[in-house]
């Protein structure tokens, strides 16, 4: 059995992918299972095609800044392709949004699911989405002034400083792959 989410191994998706795997299977599949990690959601959406009878593990806040389309979305228009198979609670990482004080560039880095959260806190002149949190990290630390990322990817530099904490649930989707019609 192949599972397919967001990578890298720092996303909250990849750890619950894991919890699934850990959780929810029976012990068998347990030892049988890959956990394949992709760069982007739309990249695995574009591979989609090649995945027959594999599975699928992405949380229903999903938001793509490519298509802007939302895990509803997405869902509906993919009825014909996926078949929902069980869905799931497990907690994100703990959410940092935080301030680089030295810096005057007004930019913000997240993902885009979280750019309705972070504008209830700050106004940037510039929102960039990234793939993952831990992308949205890595952006940040080129040239941004704010990120709202996952805690655990934060080195806590001098000139930053911490502007609000999060602790969200998220609801799992799990999909298997159906065979594509011509």
């Amino acid at each position: 059995m192949r599972i397919h989410t967001l990578g890298p191994a720092a996303t909250d998706s990849s750890q619950a992918a894991q919890y699934y795997v850990e959780h929810y299977l029976a012990d068998q599949l347990k030892t049988s299972t890959q956990i394949v990690l992709h760069s982007s959601f739309e990249q695995l959406f574009s591979q989609l095609q090649q995945l027959k009878d594999d599975f699928l593990v992405i949380p229903t806040a999903f938001r793509s800044a490519k298509s802007g389309m939302s895990w509803g979305q997405w869902h509906y228009r993919n009825l014909a392709v996926l078949d929902l198979q069980t869905a799931f609670v497990y907690p994100l990482n703990s959410l940092v949004l935080l301030e680089n004080t030295a810096s005057v560039s007004n930019i913000a880095y997240t993902h885009a699911a979280l750019t309705d959260l972070m504008g209830q806190y700050i106004q940037p002149k510039v929102v960039r989405c990234s793939a993952s949190k831990y992308a949205a990290y890595q952006q940040y630390l080129v040239d941004g002034q704010y990120v709202l990322t996952n805690e655990k990817n934060v080195r806590l530099r001098p000139t930053e400083k911490i502007l609000q904490r999060f602790s969200p649930q998220m609801v799992w989707a799990v999909y298997q792959i159906k065979e594509f019609q011509k």
